[in-house]
């Protein structure tokens, strides 16, 4: 089910999120490559090359509700979707997602209820920026408000999980370290990050310094996100993947920097996302 704008507000619960400046570019995460860094983060980057993309104005809101159980309440899905749109306004000022050339991005909240270990019910949503190359001449390149995309192309994700419970129970997900107040992941060699009130515990001289299924237990208890006053940790996760040999590239500092993968990492490098998680737990 697809719930618009319009039909939050005639339910008396669409309010809109506070207005929000371009998220400040963060301290820094040292796994940055250097080269996409160097493209985006000095100076006034222009948008690029190739065609104007197209871009969500705003992103869809998808609300799976479960078949046989109790739907999910019209005012928790949207204290999700506002404080999803947090994210959404930080990463789209950011340069290499401003404007976009070459690269169209769609943008969607996906809400549902997520199937846990122990069988407790818990809410999660997943904002996700999705972002597809735009090769003029191609045959499934369309115009879109002005703009272009290609439908047909699969495309690299940057996914925000407002509580990762699903990643931490389901996916090979491993520590890199501890830095800017959260905890660096990778699965494979795609990127993340973890941050939340409080970090699990990690010793980088452990032979086993940190698994992810003891805080997958903890999350699956989680509501902070949805029910305000529950208790919980506000946890957050930042996640980009695409292909494997470009999450392969990326990493070697190899990727262009103006691919559609290249732009969403450098989007979420440059995000200071513990203010952005201070300004969603904000909204209310």
């Amino acid at each position: 089910m697809k719930y618009s704008l319009s039909k939050l507000a005639m339910l008396g619960l669409f309010v809109a999120a506070p207005a929000v400046p371009a998220a400040m570019a963060a301290p820094g995460d040292s796994r940055a490559p250097k080269t996409l860094m160097e493209r985006w983060a000095v100076g006034t980057p222009g948008p690029g090359a190739g065609l104007p993309g197209w871009y969500s104005k705003t992103p869809d809101v998808h609300v799976h509700q479960p078949k046989n159980l109790a739907p999910i309440p019209v005012a928790e899905i949207d204290l999700l979707r506002r404080r999803a749109m947090v994210a959404f306004d930080a990463l789209m000022q950011q340069p290499s997602l401003r404007d976009v050339r070459g690269t169209s991005l769609q943008a969607d909240v996906n809400i549902s209820v997520v199937p846990t270990l122990d069988g407790v019910r818990l809410v999660g949503a997943t904002f996700s920026i999705r972002a597809k190359s735009v090769v003029e001449g191609r045959p499934k390149t369309v115009l879109r408000d002005g703009r272009y995309i290609d439908p047909s192309e699969e495309g690299a994700v940057l996914n925000v999980f407002l509580n990762p419970y699903d990643m931490m129970a389901r996916r090979q997900v491993q520590a890199e370290g501890v830095e800017g107040g959260g905890l660096q992941v990778r699965t494979g060699s795609a990127y993340g990050f973890y941050i939340a009130d409080r970090l699990p515990d990690y010793d980088a001289k452990s032979e086993y310094a940190w698994v992810p299924r003891p805080l997958a237990l903890e999350l699956q208890n989680d509501r902070s996100w949805y029910q305000p006053g529950a208790a919980g940790v506000h946890p957050l996760l930042v996640h980009m993947s695409s292909y494997s040999h470009e999450n392969d590239e990326l990493r070697s500092d190899r990727l262009d920097p103006e691919r559609p993968a290249a732009r969403l990492a450098a989007a979420m490098f440059m995000t200071d996302w513990e203010d952005v998680r201070r300004r969603m737990k904000a909204v209310a």
